[in-house]
């Protein structure tokens, strides 16, 4: 006889098994595969690229790439764009690839493409963003308003080949009734039509990043779309707050996005607070060595001076919650060099 799992457990999305129900949530411009890796040495069991649309993921290689690069003129061959997007390690497995859908016929192209060359693991489908720029153009949160176009995008994604097919989405777009209604009514009709899991991030589109995760919904809706598996999302920046999530929704698992950031030990000090009731703060050595690998990881993939205007913005998350942040914010936005930027790094984070 087994007793009730513990809230960190072994799940399983769709044919994909995970060790534990932690993963690192998609972010534009964030989840490049260094701070993946990152995440996954910390223990995230899935993680995801950044959201990328259907078109730029299929998008033939420009003129400019094809006379810089003569093999970019190969049939199928992927663009600069996508082939960064895209870029991933033996390490990075199982790996989830995000499409901000408009229609349904790139979606499944692109789906299949991915499928054949074993570029991903699963897919996961965002109705969820917030942009202003991203609802305008009809995707992200703005398919909470066009249910059908939605649903075609499902059916479309879910038939195009055998990877798992997941779905992010918000409450509402905004909180009304309806709203709420016609959001947890797309997810019931997606789960019907074959998603394998749905994240659910816990505010309307409205609400973009603002107040709070109404964390009691997601055990709502888990409870609405059992036996389906949803994963929750929002105000997760502590190793309590992720378990405290798990605890109050009894939901999948969480996926953590803006928390991990300059914090991938998020991931290990909720495994270590769940298994002993405590767990070990980072120190200035594990900031430093984090930053160090996150910068390393992103100028062999992108080349010195591109990693080095990444890190302008990561390193601050670093820096996040030490004495005098603000001071070394204001550093690490200085840096423009990579003798800087490790300078830099050394000076802040260069004590025990």
């Amino acid at each position: 006889m087994t007793g009730t799992p513990g809230p960190i457990h072994p799940v399983r999305i769709g044919t994909v098994p995970l060790a534990r129900n932690l993963l690192l949530a998609p972010m534009h411009e964030h989840t490049h595969l260094a701070l993946r890796l990152l995440c996954r040495r910390e223990g995230a069991a899935l993680a995801y690229t950044e959201m990328a649309t259907p078109e730029d993921l299929l998008a033939p290689p420009s003129e400019e790439e094809v006379r810089r690069h003569p093999e970019a003129a190969r049939p199928g061959a992927l663009s600069h764009k996508a082939g960064n997007l895209l870029a991933s390690a033996p390490e990075d497995r199982p790996l989830g690839v995000q499409l901000l859908p408009r229609l349904p016929g790139p979606v499944a192209e692109c789906i299949a493409l991915l499928a054949s060359r074993g570029r991903a693991d699963l897919v996961d489908l965002n109705f969820a963003c917030p942009s202003r720029r991203v609802v305008a153009s009809g995707r992200g949160g703005a398919m909470l308003r066009k249910a059908r176009t939605a649903l075609r995008i499902v059916e479309a994604a879910v038939g195009a080949s055998r990877l798992p097919v997941t779905l992010k989405i918000r409450l509402g777009f905004t909180a009304s009734a309806a709203d709420s209604q016609r959001a947890l009514d797309i997810a019931r009709e997606a789960a019907r039509r074959g998603i394998a899991a749905l994240t659910l991030h816990a505010r309307t589109v409205g609400q973009g990043y603002g107040g709070r995760a109404d964390w009691p919904a997601i055990g709502g809706w888990a409870g609405a779309l059992a036996p389906l598996p949803v994963f929750g999302s929002g105000d997760l920046r502590s190793p309590e707050a992720v378990l405290e999530m798990l605890r109050v929704t009894g939901c999948a698992g969480a996926s953590i996005a803006r928390g991990a950031l300059g914090a991938p030990w998020i991931f290990r000090q909720a495994i270590d607070l769940a298994a002993a009731g405590t767990y070990e703060p980072a120190g200035n050595r594990e900031r430093r060595e984090a930053a160090l690998a996150h910068f390393d990881g992103l100028a062999r993939q992108y080349g010195e001076a591109a990693a080095v205007k990444f890190m302008r913005r990561f390193a601050q998350h670093y820096a996040r919650g030490t004495p005098k942040a603000a001071a070394a914010r204001a550093e690490f936005q200085a840096c423009r060099t990579t003798e800087a930027l490790r300078a830099t790094v050394e000076k802040w984070f260069g004590g025990p």
